[in-house]
């Protein structure tokens, strides 16, 4: 068991960011609740004005009634809490719950309260709750009256009476006792034959259970004289529980699951009765059917017993009676149906097998109108009640018109698109014969008036066959060699093999991730490869590796999960799942736990391997493949995991890739397939068909003999078959022979080869096809062709969609230490030790105009803004991908993650980049400046980031991306013309200007000018030569000098260049004039008064006279050219003019730093341009790196 670490708790600052986060979380909810008013929809539970603290005190009120509090009263009310209020956050309702307890609490007044905010509904199940918590303490006198009169209060007072009387009555409810307009709970007994609805067999007669239901709240009344174990607890004789979805009720070696339950309410309720037909030929060989056809034997059907009715005669015993015909038996799931040849038919089997075929509802002549719904608790007597599948509520109603064989189709309640032949229908549709009700994704109805049925098409993939498979590695081995298989809906099938069998590529050929080299993948008979697009989405495939994020809790994968492969489910419905799904997985206490990396665990690796399962719970693909997801597990860890991926096969297609499973987990299989070296298919059957071939192939030695365990396969060790496969060749002297592989390795020699197994697997398989041939099987129905756009999510999905992944991306980065670090303290120690280092002047005091390395600190701003861009995002890809692999057939919009990333990248950007900018300017005395530097820092760092996501693209390891920035950032720091300047430049690099002169070298051919300040054209891919130029040119025009004297210039060449100025434009213009020539030298005794001056000036300029005397009280010490105009960076700056003036021909001549840009005849001035052609480039660098993801997300060609 692996070492489990406690979590270290968060920082400050990133506790601060995450309440920022909780607090915008908070604010969307209470957008959403207002929505809600604005729609007039009614107010739902959690939104009452303080319901909760309310219940919560009710519930700690009663926990206490009788002056004890014990710990099952404790646990029953926090699981109320945190199933039923799945918004609220578990911690801070067990912080309330607490605070409770201490407190005195006054029943009349909440029951006043609730009265008048609680539905009748709400009230019932808070009166069970209740109800369930006296009698944990023994229903004591205080508490019961206490309970009577809290009911009465609520106007419950009858109800409370029928509670008490039912869940307290020996026998069944007389429910002609309760009182008109109540409404009793719900009952099934749990048994002796004769005095039970559903048969325990180890119970005695005068034993019992109860289990009750009203709504969603389930609890189980334990009348035996045994104790049950429930939520891991002894239930004694006579106690209640409440069950929650997911859990099991254990009764000795017998389990109840949640599921049984409700599907046993179901069944008294005659909602639904789920039925298989059963063929059976003359050689023996059973068939499964959907529907009845004329072949069929045996019809069963499941409810609270099972009925076994024989349509013909059958060579078969069930219960001690022989199968004539017209015979109808009462069985259970525990009875087994035996042929003549020993051969035995499972009912638990067979039930699991009615249940992934889908309800087949069968209508009264004398009903037209039928509810349709997934809550039974919707439902009345011998309406249709549909499978659950991952959504939430839906309530149908269908009117059927037998004569005319049409119908009509209402849709009362869904929170998602109801589809009747691809066309959404937003309250009524008429129905034709053999119409398809989409109610969700692999979840239809098909209307078969004519024959008066509905009949309900669960999951759409019913088969699965790989033929002649052949898949190749990289270097041309053969990975997998001609494989051919096929499984049905609801098997689970075991993949062995050794180590570099193939296991793994078979699985990922499976999913699409690439294309065979030959061979076919068949979905109910449609190719895979040819059609991956419209069939992708039925399939997923769980990797060995984690593939979810490290740096977000349990709970936070889970979720994030849901609502990108369930975008229509509500928030509330969405964590009603994720708690029940919890539970199933047993990491219901770890919830908040951060996952950690694996150099750093906080989970232990069996709760790793039922997260990386859970992802995918909520999923709704029809095949599951799972690459090895016991590896390195215990093996009880191994069975947990195994059973949770059980209950997932109930009506799905499951693939399982194992080393070598123990025996139990090899039994819980329906089929296992076993590779052999090569990727050579060895067998295919059943477990005990799978033993006993390998036993027979091996019982010429007394090795099996010492091995064996049962007579009719030899063994009962998996283990053994690759005892046999790999049984080694020894010399005459006992010695194993050693020969040489494929890679000159020294390998023991085996007895016989893979091919030697491949060959004799295909003879006894050919062998059997002839001696019993299989019967056809039923043909499955095509694959739904989508509409154009039909699969695109609405809006408000995608809009959900895109905050999933927005919210992931942040909380990842927030919670990887070494990013907030590095986003917190990096930046500000560089500005710290930048601006120490290049604090300096010619003069003994530093002067900022004559400062001689301000151009190199407004590079150094630059070269930090791409570093900090490349480290930020140059492993973010690379920690992604294998989530984005996991999710690559589940529509996710590649350009929502690309924007995501941006937006997430973007904001530590910002902090870095203003955290730098600030304390650099402050050592360099960059007044008024912080804008300036801050664009051109940020725009920098977002390319930096848009290079870093695509090498993190392009490879696999953090390594790899790391150093690879170098080779990114030295050419940015040696070509962006401040290091070394492009008039001292190899001038050779402009190979273009090289070719010119060698094309137009002729005696007689004069060569075009060319600047010293020329760009050559490899520096012109640099982001850092486009942002430099711009910096430096906005630092020397965009100061409050330089800016305020140009604008001066500009109103007096207007108004000098009109010919008959009128007299107030000639004032003006002296106004003008005397600002300009105080501006050039203004004083002031301090860069306050400074800014005082400045305001002045801007007065004159929007219209106001000029006043000299309102400068005199100024003083003197500083220019304004000393402040604000550095010498270095304007004599750069003036040269570029005077470069680009000169040479002013036909066209301006593109220097550096030049004012004017003039590429494929548009022209525009230097700083429109540059931050132009920086944001177009990193807008292409983004749109590269989604094409990048795009290709390598779609399947490869093997």
């Amino acid at each position: 068991m692996d070492s489990v670490n406690a979590p270290r708790p968060p920082s400050g600052i990133q506790s601060r960011l995450e309440a920022i986060l909780r607090l915008a979380a908070r604010g969307q909810s209470l957008f959403r609740h207002a929505l809600r008013r604005i729609q007039r929809k009614p107010r739902t539970v959690t939104e009452g004005p303080n319901l909760l603290p309310t219940l919560i005190q009710v519930l700690a009120a009663f926990s206490q009634v009788d002056g004890e509090l014990i710990e099952e009263e404790i646990d029953s009310s926090l699981g109320f809490l945190r199933y039923d209020y799945p918004d609220a956050v578990y911690s801070e309702l067990r912080e309330h719950f607490r605070n409770a307890l201490d407190q005195r609490q006054d029943l009349d007044a909440m029951a006043q309260k609730l009265a008048g905010q609680l539905s009748d509904e709400r009230k019932i199940l808070l009166g069970v709750q209740l109800y369930d918590l006296i009698a944990r303490a023994g229903l004591k006198n205080d508490a019961v009256v206490a309970y009577y009169a809290f009911m009465s209060r609520l106007g419950m007072a009858t109800q409370a009476i029928d509670i008490v009387y039912q869940l307290n009555a020996d026998d069944k409810a007389d429910t002609a006792i309760f009182s008109a307009g109540t409404s009793p709970l719900e009952m099934v007994s749990f048994g002796h034959p004769n005095h039970a609805d559903v048969v325990l067999a180890d119970l005695q007669p005068h034993e019992r259970l109860n289990a009750y239901r009203f709504g969603s709240l389930v609890i189980i009344k334990n009348l035996s004289g045994r104790d049950l174990i429930v939520q891991g607890r002894a239930l004694e004789s006579g106690g209640f529980a409440r069950l929650y979805a997911g859990q099991r009720v254990l009764v000795d070696d017998m389990v109840l699951t949640y599921a049984d339950l409700i599907f046993y309410f179901n069944a008294k309720k005659n909602v639904t009765l789920p039925e298989i037909f059963v063929a059976v030929s003359e050689e023996d060989e059973v068939t499964l059917e959907k529907t009845k056809t004329r072949d069929t034997c045996l019809q069963v059907t499941f409810g609270l017993r099972v009925r076994v009715k024989a349509l013909k005669d059958v060579d078969a015993v069930l219960n001690g009676s022989r199968l004539h015909s017209d015979r109808e038996i009462i069985a259970t799931l525990e009875d087994k149906i035996i042929f003549h040849d020993d051969s035995e038919l499972d009912l638990g089997y067979l039930r699991l097998r009615a249940r992934s075929y889908g309800g087949r509802f069968q209508l009264s002549p004398s009903k037209s109108e039928y509810l349709v719904s997934n809550n039974p608790g919707l439902l009345e007597e011998d309406d249709i009640l549909l499978a659950p599948g991952p959504g939430g509520d839906i309530l149908l109603k269908i009117s059927c018109d037998y004569d005319k064989r049409t119908g009509q189709l209402e849709v009362l309640q869904a929170d998602r698109p109801i589809l009747v032949g691809g066309i959404p229908v937003r309250n009524t549709s008429l129905l034709a014969d053999g119409d398809m009700i989409r109610v969700d994704i692999g979840q239809s109805l098909r209307c078969n008036f004519s024959e008066r049925l509905i009949e309900e098409e669960k999951n759409v993939i019913r088969t699965l066959d790989v033929r002649d498979l052949v898949c190749r590695f990289g270097n041309g081995s053969v990975a997998v060699d001609g494989v051919s298989f096929a499984v049905e809906r609801g098997e689970m099938v075991c993949v062995m093999g050794a180590s570099g069998c193939g296991k793994s590529t078979l699985l990922r050929a499976l999913s699409g991730q690439f294309s065979p080299a030959q061979g076919e993948v068949l979905f109910n008979n449609r190719s895979l490869y040819k059609n991956y697009e419209a069939l992708r989405k039925y399939v997923t495939y769980i990797p060995q590796y984690d593939a979810f994020d490290e740096h977000l809790t349990i709970e936070e994968n889970l979720d994030f999960a849901a609502a990108i492969r369930a975008p229509h489910l509500s928030r509330r419905e969405r964590m009603r799942r994720i708690d029940g799904k919890l539970a199933e997985l047993g990491l219901n206490e770890r919830r908040g736990f951060v996952v950690g990396h694996t150099g750093r665990k906080t989970l232990s690796g069996g709760e790793r391997k039922r997260l990386n399962i859970g992802l995918d719970m909520v999923s709704s693909a029809d095949i599951f493949l799972f690459d090895e997801p016991t590896s390195g597990l215990s093996s009880k860890d191994s069975e947990h995991i195994m059973e949770i991926i059980r209950d997932m096969a109930h009506n799905k297609i499951v693939l399982v890739t194992i080393h070598q499973p123990t025996s139990r987990i090899f039994q819980m299989f329906h089929k296992a397939i076993v590779l052999d070296r090569g990727g050579k298919l060895v067998f295919f059957g059943t477990p005990q068909e799978t033993l006993k071939y390998f036993a027979e192939a091996e019982s010429r030695q007394t090795k099996a003999k010492a091995i064996g365990g049962c007579e009719s396969c030899g063994t009962t060790r998996p283990e053994f078959i690759f005892d046999v496969l790999e049984t080694p060749l020894r010399d005459l002297g006992g010695d194993i022979i050693l020969e040489e592989n494929n890679r000159g390795q020294l390998v023991p020699a085996r007895r016989f080869s893979p091919d030697y197994w491949r060959d004799k697997y295909e003879s006894h398989r050919l062998l059997k096809d002839v001696q019993h041939p299989a019967a056809p099987r039923e043909p499955s129905p095509p694959v739904p062709k989508p509409r154009p756009g039909s699969d695109r999510l609405r809006p408000k999905e995608q809009a959900r969609q895109f905050l999933t992944l927005l919210k992931r991306a942040f909380l990842s980065k927030l919670r990887n230490r070494a990013n907030l670090l590095t986003t917190i303290l990096e930046a500000p120690l560089l500005a710290v030790l930048t601006g120490m280092v290049l604090r300096y002047s010619e003069t003994d005091v530093y002067d900022f105009a004559s400062a001689f390395h301000v151009p190199t600190y407004l590079f150094l701003t630059l070269v930090v803004a791409m570093f900090l861009g490349l480290t930020n995002s140059v492993d973010d890809i690379i920690h992604d991908r294998p989530v984005l692999m996991r999710e690559r057939n589940l529509h996710v919009n590649l350009g929502y993650y690309v924007f995501a990333k941006v937006l997430t990248l973007a904001f530590f950007a910002l902090i870095q980049c203003a955290l730098f900018t600030w304390i650099g300017n402050a050592f360099l005395s960059l007044r008024d400046g912080f804008w300036i530097v801050f664009v051109a820092m940020f725009l920098t760092a977002a390319s930096g980031a848009a290079i870093g996501l695509l090498i993190s693209s392009l490879v696999s390891e953090s390594k790899t991306g790391i150093l690879i920035i170098p080779v990114v950032l030295i050419p940015q720091i040696i070509l962006s013309g401040a290091l070394i300047k492009y008039e001292e430049m190899n001038r050779n690099l402009d190979f273009i200007y090289t070719i010119q002169q060698w094309v137009q070298r002729h005696p007689d051919t004069a060569m075009p000018a060319r600047s010293d300040l020329h760009v050559p054209l490899i520096c012109e891919v640099m982001p850092t030569r486009w942002s430099y130029e711009a910096l430096v040119f906005a630092q020397a025009k965009l100061n409050p000098l330089t800016r305020r004297q140009e604008t001066i210039q500009a109103m007096i060449y207007d108004i000098v260049r009109k010919k008959t100025p009128t007299a107030l434009q000639e004032e003006r213009l002296e106004d003008l004039k005397d600002a300009l020539a105080l501006l050039s030298g203004l004083e002031a005794s301090t860069p306050k008064k400074m800014n005082r001056a400045f305001v002045l000036i801007d007065q004159v300029i929007a219209g106001a006279p000029f006043d000299r005397s309102k400068f005199k009280k100024l003083g003197t010490g500083f220019t304004a050219e000393q402040l604000y105009v550095n010498q270095k960076v304007t004599d750069l700056i003036s040269k570029a003019e005077m470069e680009q003036n000169d040479y002013r021909e036909d066209r301006h001549l593109n220097v550096f730093f030049g004012p004017v840009k003039e590429y494929l005849g548009l022209r525009a001035g230097i700083l429109w341009f540059n931050v132009g052609v920086l944001i177009f480039s990193s807008l292409t660098l983004f749109g590269t790196l989604y094409l990048i993801l795009r290709g390598q997300i779609r399947m490869r060609l093997s």
